[in-house]
């Protein structure tokens, strides 16, 4: 969609280092108190995320919300906080020299899946910032052992 991603845009998910965590949530009305640090007070996504979702999947709706604060334990991001809610996966770029692969994970850190995609990627400062917000954290590992496998 075009317009703001308050509004229903989307085209910067999974194009920066911060729009990297896809959450499924029931009520998209949420805002942020300042509970969540480095976003926005208020934030409010609920309009945005109603435009972007597909009604007939059923109530709630699912947005690419900021990894910020992922590194906590518990996490202190948007979905977390904000929202209440888990992340169906996120987006972590590897640290290789190139940082031009990327794993999802869960939740809980868990390998979903992972890719070294073609054409276009976001900008490298925008990948390696990726991998900072996450860095020592179990959203980290898989994106550590894949690093590792190829460096070895």
């Amino acid at each position: 969609h075009e317009g703001h991603p308050g509004k229903g845009y989307t085209g910067h998910s999974f194009n920066d280092y911060n729009h990297v965590d896809l959450t499924a949530m029931r009520d998209a009305d949420n805002e942020n108190d300042g509970s969540v640090k480095g976003i926005a007070l208020g934030n409010f996504l609920g309009d945005g995320i109603r435009v972007a979702s597909l009604p007939e999947l059923g109530p709630g709706g699912s947005w690419s919300t900021c990894a910020i604060g992922c590194n906590k334990e518990p996490p202190q991001d948007v979905a977390h906080v904000q929202f209440r809610a888990r992340i169906a996966f996120k987006l972590v770029w590897v640290p290789n020299n190139e940082y031009d692969t990327f794993v999802l994970v869960d939740d809980a850190g868990k390998l979903l899946n992972k890719g070294t995609p073609t054409g276009g990627l976001p900008p490298l400062k925008e990948r390696m910032t990726n991998y900072r917000i996450v860095a020592n954290s179990k959203y980290a590992v898989e994106a550590d052992k894949l690093a590792s496998e190829k460096t070895s």
